[in-house]
């Protein structure tokens, strides 16, 4: 059980961060090299995190914002969606043929 569990927490947590990296770089003017720093647009926006925005940095004016307690929930749905993953690939196999 430890074993199914383990690997659906896993890749539970592994959508979660690919979705987190698909987001930024769909919100991002310049994509995902924006939000590391190494893109080669001007007046970018990069813009960090789902389903809670925590980071928004650049722009023509430009602005920084950092929201750490949005990052923090954002961790957690993360925790808690791949727990979630975990405990539906450790369910018995008994109870699905039922």
């Amino acid at each position: 059980m430890t074993k199914r569990f383990t690997i659906g927490f896993g890749i539970g947590l592994l959508i979660f961060i690919a979705i987190n990296l698909l987001a930024a770089h769909l919100r991002s003017d310049c994509g995902l090299l924006a939000v590391f720093g190494r893109d080669m647009c001007a007046d970018d926006i990069a813009q960090a995190g789902w389903p809670l925005q925590f980071y928004e940095d650049g722009g023509f004016a430009y602005r920084h914002n950092f929201n750490a307690l949005f990052l923090v929930v954002n961790l957690g749905i993360g925790i808690v969606l791949a727990v979630f993953a975990g405990l539906l690939m450790a369910r018995n196999k008994k109870t699905l043929s039922k």
